[in-house]
């Protein structure tokens, strides 16, 4: 674990245990993007071990990331995420860690500091309504194509 080796003292967090509500989407920092980009972590279980997992996020913004895990993350230390697509990684916290029926865990993710960049994505503006994603779009009047190419 080359870049978790120079943590000296554990990081003190106060971890979730899934039954408090994330923050309400008005009061988050940046916007949240749902989507599945493959990352890799590295970090210590519970029991001291320490573990790689390659991962999938399940959303990101520029303050971190929610990604399901099989690894039993000790939430008091920090973890490495890596994003093989932009070759960046960073140290991140465990901001809050929630079972699920399966036995795997969704665990937040928290950036020192707002690294949007870290996706390789480009984020929607903040007055981005998702809903609008999915709204079909139709032109404004219909084209007439019958009088196209049509020189006997």
């Amino acid at each position: 674990m080359r870049a978790l080796d120079h943590v000296k003292e554990p990081a003190v967090n106060k971890v979730s245990n899934g039954e408090a509500e994330a923050r309400p989407a008005s009061k988050r920092r940046s916007s949240r993007v749902v989507i599945d980009i493959p990352v890799t972590l590295f970090g210590q279980s519970s029991d001291r071990k320490m573990f790689k997992e390659q991962a999938k996020t399940l959303t990101v913004s520029a303050h971190g990331a929610l990604v399901s895990l099989k690894a039993d993350v000790d939430s008091q230390r920090p973890v490495l995420l890596a994003n093989p697509k932009t070759g960046m990684e960073v140290q991140c916290r465990v901001a809050n860690r929630k079972s699920t029926r399966d036995g795997w865990s969704e665990i937040g993710l928290e950036f020192a500091n707002p690294l949007p960049k870290f996706w390789g994505i480009h984020f929607p503006p903040e007055d981005w309504d998702p809903a609008e994603r999915k709204k079909a779009t139709s032109p404004e009047r219909p084209v007439d194509t019958s009088a196209r190419g049509s020189k006997r």
